[in-house]
């Protein structure tokens, strides 16, 4: 197999896969190449942390069929609307209907004719402002209200009102689109976004994207996304051909907060903080475990974080703990002689090195795989920076290949 896997000049952003901004997307070039030459027309491609869906579209676009695992819903939402087959006459009927009752139901609201219903959650106003929250909430109750039939294309909406209340609330996205930080001073000042504006433009991109898709997807190409743990996934013995996905480099606490992410997402497409909250202790390594001699790596990095910080090293090893698990399920739903593509940098805990490629490739053999191979891609592109005050951040990745004996 080719070296060379850092695709430099690719475009990441083509068709569905610029459909919603997600953290730490497996770029879709990556996945394509991994499945084209790992599986066949037809087979059944798993990826048990889909997160927007990229895995998921590419092995739609090369005729095999899907199917996606994440536990947070808006991944859940953004990955079944990527992956939607919608004909386009369909799409374009109901994208006008909602784009007319929203621009009339703002009309009449500026005419003082209509009032949406009272919408708020904790600290609505310090992430929006009030202008923003009214017109919000306008577009969010005309989708409510309107009566669209098709599910496919409802998500779609809801994806396309996520987008739309990213763009227009008082997140800093130009210090760090992951990280949720409110804009302040002038910058605030000067943040008066035309939600209506970017609503419709929004509509316009998503009805050309999802037509670009319609046309590259074999139509008898099948996808399934559910909302499910990886570490006890609803899928049979053997039932999948390949696996090619990307989990998270460490604990949410201290890597990428998908939950702090789609917090705002989440609260206004109706989900109480509560169930919002248990999206994080829910991920690997959200509850803390006792530490057990499963890897030599790990044994060795967990000693070392120890001497320094004895919660630090317990958390690190809890995340471990929850992975090995995925990996245990992975092997048990693969076929016999399949493959498992894991794409994975390395990162640090409290300035040490944690080589999340090497300890994965421990504890897979744990779980019953053979290792085949390992290939090494630098990160060309990236939306946060290369190191901070702690030293280098993720600049490389790790593509471990594993086969089901």
């Amino acid at each position: 197999m080719e070296e060379n896997w850092e695709y430099a000049n690719a475009n990441t952003q083509n068709h569905v896969h610029g459909l919603h901004l997600y953290p730490a997307r497996m770029i879709p070039q990556i996945a394509n190449r991994l499945i084209k030459e790992n599986s066949s027309d037809g087979q059944t491609i798993l990826d048990p942390f889909c997160g927007s869906g990229s895995v998921l579209a590419e092995a739609l676009i090369l005729g095999r069929n899907a199917v996606g695992l994440d536990i947070n819903p808006l991944a859940v939402m953004i990955s079944k609307a990527k992956t939607s087959l919608i004909p386009p006459d369909t799409l374009d009927k109901v994208f006008d209907e909602v784009s007319e009752i929203v621009k009339q139901n703002i009309s009449l609201n500026r005419e003082n004719k209509y009032e949406p219903s009272a919408f708020y959650f904790k600290n609505i106003y310090h992430w929006f402002n009030k202008a923003v929250v009214n017109d919000l909430s306008i577009i969010k109750e005309s989708i409510d209200n309107t009566k669209i039939g098709d599910e496919s294309i409802g998500n779609l909406l809801k994806v396309c009102f996520s987008a739309t209340l990213l763009k227009t609330s008082n997140v800093a996205f130009a210090d760090n689109p992951y990280f949720a930080r409110a804009k302040t001073g002038k910058a605030l000042e000067k943040h008066t976004p035309n939600v209506l504006e970017i609503f419709e433009e929004n509509l316009q991109d998503y009805r050309y994207r999802m037509k670009l898709f319609y046309e590259l997807r074999p139509k008898d190409a099948s996808c399934r996304v559910i909302k499910h743990d990886s570490r006890n996934m609803p899928l049979k013995d053997n039932s999948i051909d390949l696996v090619v996905t990307s989990p998270p480099y460490g604990e949410e606490s201290h890597t990428m907060s998908y939950s702090r992410f789609t917090k705002l997402s989440l609260l206004w497409l109706g989900y109480s903080p509560r169930d919002v909250n248990k999206n994080e202790s829910m991920s690997l390594g959200g509850t803390l475990t006792v530490f057990r001699d499963i890897s030599p790596r790990l044994r060795k990095l967990y000693d070392d974080l120890a001497k320094k910080d004895s919660q630090r090293a317990k958390e690190v090893f809890s995340f471990f703990w929850d992975y090995k698990k995925c990996l245990m399920e992975i092997h048990r739903v693969l076929g016999p002689g399949c493959l498992a593509c894991i794409v994975i940098g390395d990162r640090s805990a409290i300035g040490l090195k944690v080589s999340n490629g090497e300890i994965t490739g421990e504890l897979a053999k744990l779980s019953g795989f053979l290792y085949k191979a390992t290939y090494h891609r630098k990160i060309p592109k990236k939306v946060l920076p290369r190191s901070d005050y702690k030293g280098d951040l993720i600049n490389e990745e790790d593509i471990v290949l594993l086969e089901k004996a």
